[in-house]
């Protein structure tokens, strides 16, 4: 995997990012007839195939029925416990296809502080997502360095979670030093003219250059009015991700 050095200087403060890593390994990307923009490509440049033998998004399948599983995409399921920086995470999964044996669709989230021993695991916020295959949280802002489980539930009366993926926000020292170079980058994107979709571009790369893929994923589905190409990207990415 190559790596290029891009040195973002604004007055007398220097920011450092590392180019960025492919989003996806393995996974062909749609073709598009017409001409793509250079904004447009650089959002492909994000989620094209990569070299890595591994893809970076490890999305969780379960459900009630054999053939009928759900996919969890973000937060997701690598080896460890997967970091995020973002205090307010974007949920995001795809609900199974219509099929003779029904459907199986996620009805209800929840948020649990994970407290060392389960018995002491604190319920913190419910939403109801019925219709719905991502939502940003809507609670009071999560802690840095505190662990808690995205709770997953096909009944919305039900109060066992179907399933479940744990994740943690980042320490505060790395966080708040992230915090920094995100607002120098922004920064120094707007005093070049960028546009909301170009400055959630360069967010994404940087997160996706921390090996933050939650993170950078939640910028690619912040912009409030994405482009029709940007949209189509995001339309692609649980087909993609979950076969």
């Amino acid at each position: 995997m190559h790596k290029n050095n891009i040195i973002l200087k604004l007055g007398s403060s220097t920011l450092s990012v590392t180019a960025f890593v492919s989003l996806f390994a393995f996974i062909p990307q749609p073709v598009y007839s017409q001409k793509i923009s250079p904004q447009v490509d650089f959002w492909h440049k994000i989620f094209k195939p990569a070299r890595d033998p591994e893809p970076p998004i490890k999305p969780r399948k379960g459900g009630s029925r054999p053939g009928q599983s759900v996919c969890l995409i973000s937060p997701d399921v690598p080896t460890q416990t997967r970091i995020i920086w973002h205090n307010q995470p974007l949920f995001i999964w795809q609900n199974s296809k219509a099929s003779q044996l029904g459907r199986t669709e996620i009805k209800k989230i929840a948020v649990e502080l994970i407290d060392g021993q389960k018995s002491n695991n604190r319920l913190l916020k419910t939403q109801i997502v019925a219709g719905k295959q991502h939502i940003k949280y809507q609670g009071e802002p999560l802690k840095p360095g505190q662990t808690y489980r995205w709770l997953i539930f096909f009944n919305q009366e039900s109060n066992s979670p179907a399933m479940f993926v744990p994740f943690k926000v980042m320490e505060a020292s790395q966080r708040n030093q992230i915090t920094t170079e995100l607002k120098l980058l922004e920064k120094l994107h707007k005093n070049r003219g960028a546009n909301t979709e170009a400055i959630a571009q360069a967010k994404a790369k940087y997160f996706a250059d921390k090996g933050l893929w939650s993170d950078a994923l939640q910028q690619a589905y912040s912009v409030p009015q994405p482009s029709s190409q940007l949209s189509q990207i995001i339309k692609d990415l649980p087909n993609q991700l979950c076969k």
